[in-house]
């Protein structure tokens, strides 16, 4: 007996996916750094596996009637394994359960909207952001459940157009990053008494250094950013609420640079470069500016000369 059309559907979603793992693995500017490419590729293969386990797999049927809304073990372990992959790794935008999208046509189940990114400190246009992301992915969603066994072009689309927003949203934590190195949302200090500590340079290459003290010395206060899922932060500040800040994100292993982001003030465009020599082709072209002390301008542009 063949694979019921519900699998047949799933079958064709989990290679939908793959395929969109294996070309987001294969843009250099989209994944930056080794375990992410390695998460995507690992996820192609597990997807691969659940499509040829649910088209091969005899369906089950009960007093002679074909059992649609059930699994096989082999598929559905690999579709576990993916999800605790994604999980493990959420820069790669493949959301903790995306394998929601799979099971649909079996289960009939919906897919969740990711967790949020924001932390309670989060300003107004990064959760009008969140908001937005949300409602397109909600929408997609409800298209996906319109023909839920469908295996055509259209169901493709909404795939890719669904990870995509993954992708934003993914990029959103960067974004609320950037947003907590704002001089308006740093936590007041007791005034120091003595200098400040040095920035701990060990384990950096000294190319890395050399990207730092060129930042130091265009008038960026160099500090420890810390350290999340093996990339270490390092925050750069001119000072005040209209000055350049930024961040340069290094791996904690190599010392190597991986991106940066800089931004002209609060409100600022930010600009980004990934790679260790676009970055310090970044900061060697950056006009800094440092926001006086009791500025009442109201924009970034307003306090500059």
């Amino acid at each position: 007996m063949s694979a019921t059309p519900h699998a047949r559907a799933a079958a064709h979603r989990a290679r939908t996916i793959a395929a969109i793992a294996r070309t987001r693995f294969a843009n250099p500017r989209a994944i930056l750094n080794a375990d992410g490419r390695a998460a995507l590729l690992e996820i192609a293969a597990l997807l691969d596996t659940a499509a040829l386990s649910l088209e091969t797999a005899e369906p089950g049927t009960w007093d002679g009637v074909v059992i649609t809304n059930t699994m096989d073990w082999d598929a559905s372990h690999a579709l576990r394994t993916a999800d605790t992959v994604a999980a493990a790794n959420p820069a790669i935008g493949f959301p903790p359960r995306f394998t929601q999208y799979v099971t649909a046509p079996v289960f009939g189940n919906d897919v969740d909207l990711p967790p949020s990114r924001l932390g309670g400190g989060a300003g107004p246009a990064l959760i009008a952001q969140e908001g937005d992301l949300f409602a397109r992915l909600h929408a997609v969603h409800g298209h996906l459940r319109l023909k839920p066994l469908s295996r055509d072009g259209v169901t493709v689309g909404y795939l890719k157009a669904a990870f995509a927003l993954h992708w934003r949203h993914a990029r959103l934590a960067e974004s609320v990053a950037a947003d907590a190195a704002r001089p308006c949302n740093q936590a007041a200090e007791p005034a120091s008494t003595g200098e400040p500590a040095a920035l701990d340079l060990t384990g950096l290459t000294p190319y890395t250094v050399g990207i730092i003290r060129l930042a130091e010395s265009k008038g960026l206060r160099a500090a420890d950013g810390g350290t999340y899922r093996g990339v270490r932060r390092i925050t750069l500040n001119a000072g005040g609420k209209h000055g350049t800040f930024g961040t340069i994100q290094v791996g904690k292993a190599s010392g190597r640079v991986l991106r940066a982001e800089l931004i002209h003030g609060n409100g600022g465009i930010e600009r980004r470069a990934q790679g260790a020599t676009a970055v310090r082709t970044l900061v060697k072209n950056e006009r800094v500016h440092a926001c006086p002390d009791g500025c009442t301008a109201h924009s970034a542009a307003d306090c500059r000369p």
